[in-house]
C-alpha cells in the first residue's frame, strides 16, 4: 500500500535521515581530524588554510579596499538608522486598524512554506559567504589576525564565519574597527542592489497569476493545475495581475463553470473548473487558492522556458530579500549583531563612566523594539507560512 505523505512529513523524514547519515559518516571517517565537527543537527568546518586567501585578496588593490570600506562605514550608519526607523514605524502602524507588517523569525514549515526552502537556502549561501569574506578581507587590510574561517549549519540554517583575534581587534584604531564591522552589511547592500537590477531587467511586466499552492481536492487541484502554473485568462478575459483576477471573481457565484487559460509546461491550455464556496463566506466563489498562495507571473526577457524562468526569478527574489534584510537588521544596535559595536565604540569615546550599563541599555531598547514587532505580528496575523 502506497503511503500518502504530506510535504511536511516527507521533509521531516529526509531531514532526519540526512543528519543521521552525516553524523555516522563523521564518526566512521573521523572527520573531526580534518576540521569538521559534526553533531546531530549541527556541523562546523574550521580552516586556517582559507586565511591565506584572505591575505592575498587584501594585498590586491589595498587602496581600493580602503576606499570601499570607508564607504561601508557610511552605509552601516545609514542602515542602522533605517533599521531602527523601520521597527519603530511598524509599531506605530500596528496601532492603526489593519496596519503593521508581518515580522517573525524564519521557521521552515511554520513561518516559511517548505517549497521556499531551496530558494531560501540558495539565498543564504549567496548572502552569508560574501558577508563574511568582506569582514575577513578588511581584517587583514587593517592587520588584524584572523584565527580561522569556516562554514556551519544548524538544522536548516546555513552560516559562515571569520574569527578575528579579538585582542588585536580591540587595539586598532576606531575607524579600522568600524571599517571591519561595516564591511559585511555594506556588501549585502550591494548584493541586494545588484539582484534588484537583475530582477527588474530580466523580469519586467506581469502577465498572469502564478500558482504557488492549491487547495487539496479543490477545483484547480482536480483539474491538474499545480505549482508554478500560470492563469492568463478567465472565460476569455485577460488576467494580468491579482487585482484583475479578484475583480473578475467578485462577479462569480459558487457552482459556476469557468474556462481558464493556463500556461502549463510551456503550453497554453484551456481548462474548465467548477467554482466552490469559500469556507469563511459561502456566497464567495473560489477556485482553490488564496492570494497568499499565488503571485504575479513575470516571464523573462531572454525567453527562458516557463519553469526555468520561474525558478530563476525566485532565486533572485529571495537573494534580494535576504541580502537586504541582513544588510539592514545586522546593523541593529543589539548584541550579537555588528551594529551593536558600530554604535558602542563611538559612544564609549563620549561616555567616561557606566559604559557597560550604556551598552546594556542600548541593546535592551533595541531588543524591546524587535520583540514587540514579533509579538504584535503574531497577535494580529497568527503563525502561518508564507
Amino acid at each position: 500500500m502506497a503511503l500518502n505523505l504530506t510535504p511536511e512529513i516527507t521533509f521531516l523524514i529526509g531531514f532526519v535521515i540526512f543528519w543521521v547519515v552525516l553524523y555516522l559518516l563523521a564518526r566512521i571517517l573521523h572527520l573531526d581530524k580534518r576540521g569538521l565537527d559534526v553533531k546531530l543537527g549541527f556541523f562546523m568546518y574550521r580552516s586556517k588554510a582559507l586565511n591565506s586567501s584572505l591575505d592575498r585578496l587584501a594585498r590586491k588593490k589595498p587602496v581600493v579596499w580602503t576606499v570601499l570600506s570607508n564607504i561601508g562605514v557610511a552605509f552601516s550608519l545609514g542602515l542602522m538608522a533605517l533599521a531602527i526607523y523601520l521597527l519603530a514605524n511598524n509599531l506605530l502602524r500596528f496601532a492603526q486598524i489593519g496596519g503593521g507588517s508581518y515580522l517573525v523569525p524564519v521557521v521552515p514549515g511554520l513561518t516559511l512554506s517548505l517549497y521556499w526552502l531551496p530558494f531560501y537556502a540558495f539565498a543564504a549561501v549567496v548572502v552569508v559567504i560574501p558577508h563574511e569574506l568582506a569582514h575577513g578581507i578588511v581584517s587583514r587590510l587593517e592587520n588584524i589576525p584572523v584565527l580561522s574561517t569556516g562554514v556551519l549549519t544548524f538544522l536548516v540554517f546555513f552560516g559562515a564565519f571569520v574569527e578575528p583575534d579579538e585582542k588585536e581587534f580591540e587595539k586598532v584604531s576606531l575607524i579600522a574597527r568600524l571599517r571591519m564591522l561595516g564591511a559585511g552589511s555594506s556588501t549585502n547592500l550591494v548584493t541586494a542592489l545588484l539582484t534588484l537590477i537583475l530582477l527588474t531587467g530580466l523580469f519586467p511586466a506581469p502577465q498572469g497569476i502564478l500558482i504557488h499552492e492549491t487547495l487539496q481536492g479543490g477545483p484547480l487541484d482536480t483539474a491538474g493545475i499545480g505549482r508554478w502554473d500560470v492563469i492568463q485568462a478567465i472565460n476569455g478575459s485577460r488576467v494580468v495581475t491579482y487585482y484583475n483576477f479578484s475583480t473578475y471573481m467578485m462577479g462569480v457565484n459558487p457552482g459556476e463553470n469557468l474556462t481558464l487559460t493556463v500556461l502549463h509546461n510551456n503550453r497554453v491550455e484551456n481548462t474548465t473548473v467548477t467554482t466552490i464556496a469559500a469556507d469563511e463566506n459561502k456566497s464567495r466563489a473560489i477556485i482553490g487558492f488564496s492570494s497568499a498562495r499565488a503571485s504575479e507571473y513575470r516571464p523573462s526577457r531572454v525567453s527562458l522556458d516557463q519553469y526555468t524562468g520561474v525558478n530563476l526569478y525566485w532565486m533572485l527574489y529571495w537573494t534580494h530579500l535576504i541580502a537586504l534584510s541582513v544588510a539592514v537588521f545586522n546593523m541593529l544596535p543589539l548584541f550579537p549583531f555588528d551594529g551593536e559595536r558600530v554604535l558602542y565604540y563611538p559612544l564609549e569615546r563620549l561616555v567616561k563612566k557606566r559604559k557597560r550599563e550604556l551598552r546594556i541599555a542600548v541593546s535592551g531598547f533595541t531588543l524591546g523594539l524587535f520583540a514587540l514587532n514579533i509579538i504584535l505580528s503574531l497577535w494580529r496575523y497568527g503563525l502561518f507560512a508564507i
